[in-house]
């Protein structure tokens, strides 16, 4: 808001003008879903004049799609302008980013072990699954929760709003790895990757609410991806491949939910300060 000054001296308050929202005014649920299926559209028609200059190098073409993302992170805080402040810096101190870090800390050392333990671990690094996995952080932190997030936390009047962007912004990143099924995993091993990610988008969800940047839940979900790439021997391009459900996937989902979990819990306890982070970002 803005003052207005009046002729005898007294002022009123205005909104700060910039580009109309309406589908965020009136249907905010909406404008976080079609937030993510714009933001997805551009990304891949941001792929089609390189597509097939960079088909030889998909480390390259990782890269490409990287600096798309980042380009959208600043055209999303200029759509919003003058009322958004953007999301690339933190409101919360090392102290505080170290304790919401702690569950995905515990979850990798922990997932480490359970795979050494039952003989599935490897190690196989390469330049082309770290282009990967910057392009999973950037493009899916970007597609699902840079703009969703912010929307939702803004547009939804309810007192649960921070609820109800948490459970829409999910579920849309859980369902969306349904198209994985294209890549060759059995269905029953793609909807077991759909739970883990549901839970797991939680966690990256939380992750920005808490910290207002957008910056922690992209490299978080670049090194969880990179870890994921480099260990996990049923990962094809970063789809599963396996045939059937076994145990060490039930247990590798099991975890997810627990930091699912610990993600609630954590945005429960602070979602006093989730709403003066955002209301702050926001020039109501």
């Amino acid at each position: 808001m803005v003052a207005k000054w009046c002729r005898k001296g007294d002022f009123i308050m205005e909104k700060k003008r910039g580009i109309p929202h309406f589908i965020c005014e009136k249907l905010p649920a909406l404008a976080i879903v079609l937030s993510v299926v714009i933001i997805t559209v551009l990304l891949a028609a941001a792929e089609l004049p390189v597509e097939g200059l960079l088909a030889d190098n998909d480390a390259l073409h990782n890269l490409y799609n990287v600096l798309v993302a980042i380009i959208l992170l600043f055209v999303i805080k200029l759509w919003f302008t003058p009322n958004y402040k953007g999301s690339l810096k933190s409101s919360i101190s090392l102290g505080e980013m170290i304790k919401i870090l702690i569950p995905v800390v515990v979850y990798a050392v922990a997932s480490e072990i359970v795979t050494i333990i039952t003989g599935d671990f490897v190690f196989k690094p390469t330049l082309t699954k770290l282009c990967m996995a910057l392009n999973a952080g950037f493009g899916e932190e970007t597609m699902f929760r840079a703009a969703a997030i912010p929307i939702g936390l803004m547009y939804l009047k309810s007192e649960k709003k921070i609820a109800y962007t948490l459970i829409i912004t999910s579920i849309v990143f859980g369902a969306l790895h349904f198209v994985n099924v294209t890549g060759g995993g059995a269905p029953s091993v793609i909807l077991m990757q759909v739970i883990a990610t549901t839970f797991m988008g939680i966690y990256f969800a939380a992750l920005f609410m808490i910290s207002g940047s957008i910056l922690i839940p992209i490299i978080v979900h670049a090194v969880w991806d990179y870890l994921c790439f480099v260990t996990d021997g049923s990962l094809e391009n970063g789809v599963m491949t396996q045939d059937a459900v076994n145990a060490p996937l039930v247990v590798a989902v099991l975890f997810d939910v627990a930091i699912g979990i610990a993600a609630i819990i954590m945005i429960y306890r602070n979602k006093d300060r989730i709403n003066q982070i955002w209301d702050e970002k926001w020039s109501k």
